[in-house]
């Protein structure tokens, strides 16, 4: 029997893989190379490090070179870039969420939000029992990992699943969310709540893909 996505096999081999044994671009030649290297890993240090306060330079150079790869480089290599980017925006923990929506499973998720009937307004807090499902590690920070996956595009909300109304009840009973919709009343008192679906995005699923793919060629 094979295993399941979620199984400590199937993560190992396409999480794990993919966060560590990443291979660096392949480039056509050593000045390209230069060049990635530049970009992926001094961005940081020419701003901060070389740069006065209030420049741009850094910032200018560093968007110029990146142009510059992206007459050069193929559609392989520029694939390859953004796995890179991906992975070094990603934790652990935000992986093993992916991993359990790239099947499109939905989660059920509560949206604390402020706002009128008309108006979603801003949303404040999501709680989600999907933390617990895949198997993360800081579950207490799963309303982070929620805004950093929904910030990227790589996860959507959809409506109300009936078939899930016994998960929402249950998330409403759950001591960080009571905690947290508390805390927020306290400075939001018009506060709503809406009870959502969580599901991979179409961006999310091609993300995913791409770093699947990375994981086979390599196996």
């Amino acid at each position: 029997m094979s295993d399941s996505p979620l199984s400590p096999a199937a993560l190992r081999a396409r999480i794990q893989h993919l966060l560590y044994q990443l291979p660096p671009v392949q480039r056509a030649d050593e000045r390209l190379h230069q060049v990635e290297q530049d970009v992926l890993q001094g961005l940081k240090h020419r701003l901060e490090g070389l740069e006065p306060p209030g420049s741009l330079g850094g910032a200018v150079d560093s968007f110029q070179q990146l142009l510059e790869v992206s007459m050069e480089q193929s559609q392989e290599q520029a694939r390859a870039m953004l796995i890179s980017q991906v992975l070094a925006g990603t934790t652990a923990d935000e992986a093993r969420l992916l991993a359990a929506l790239s099947d499109g499973s939905g989660f059920p998720m509560l949206t604390l939000f402020t706002g009128g009937r008309l108006s979603r307004g801003e949303v404040l807090h999501r709680h989600s029992n999907i933390g617990r499902a895949a198997g993360i590690q800081c579950t207490d920070f799963i309303a982070f990992y929620l805004s950093r996956l929904f910030a990227r595009g790589l996860v959507v909300a959809s409506g109300f699943s009936e078939e899930r109304r016994t998960d929402y009840e249950l998330l409403e009973g759950d001591s960080d969310y009571r905690n947290a919709e508390a805390a927020l009343k306290a400075h939001s008192p018009k506060l709503k709540v809406r009870r959502e679906t969580l599901h991979i995005s179409p961006v999310g699923s091609k993300v995913w893909a791409l770093l699947s793919e990375a994981a086979v060629s390599e196996e």
